[in-house]
């Protein structure tokens, strides 16, 4: 049985790909379009509002699948592995694409003065991700308060280095932030 990519999914995989790439900003209509193949009167069939919900959606879609991910790690193993599992990921993508792909998310929360539903969806996402990370903190043995103040760093840590690892072209701000986790936190961890 041969299978095909929706219209609706070709434009949201081309437009994660141009925002992890390039930006909000560095790629227009018509280059999504060409990216997707799709045709210009299909795209406005399935996003009427254009590119920003088009952009929107596609946010909230990596969101929710990055989402989906730290929670089975979570689930699956001590927070801090699941950092360093996180981190390794991150690490590997940037030596296999030379620096050329980043973060949806960091993407779309630089690009909130023009595109501010996509940012929402961003700031939603890294909520998701903190709380996630929170809950297992506390699984492993810290108290809530510093559960959800670690969580906080971890993710804000994460981004940090996502950016900055790309833009230095060194994978140093990922082993940074894993090892000064393990310092702080994996003492009174179980």
């Amino acid at each position: 049985m041969v299978t095909t990519t929706s219209v609706r999914d070709r434009l949201l995989s081309s437009a994660t790909l141009l925002l992890r790439s390039r930006g909000a900003d560095g790629f227009g209509v018509a280059e999504l379009l060409a990216s997707s193949g799709v045709a210009r009167r299909s795209m406005y069939q399935h996003f009427p509002d254009g590119k920003a919900e088009v952009l929107r959606v596609a946010t909230a879609e990596a969101g929710k699948g990055v989402g989906a991910l730290l929670k089975a790690m979570l689930d699956e193993m001590p927070a801090l592995d699941a950092l360093d599992v996180w981190v390794q990921q991150w690490i590997d993508l940037y030596v296999e694409t030379d620096y050329a792909i980043g973060c949806p998310l960091a993407a779309a929360s630089l690009s909130a003065p023009e595109y501010p539903a996509a940012a929402a969806e961003a700031a939603v996402a890294f909520r998701r991700f903190e709380s996630l990370i929170a809950d297992a903190l506390v699984r492993d043995g810290l108290d809530a308060a510093e559960a959800t103040t670690a969580a906080a760093v971890l993710v804000f840590g994460l981004e940090g280095a996502i950016v900055t690892a790309r833009a230095r072209r060194d994978i140093a701000p990922f082993r940074a932030l894993a090892d000064h986790a393990r310092s702080v936190w994996g003492p009174r961890l179980a």
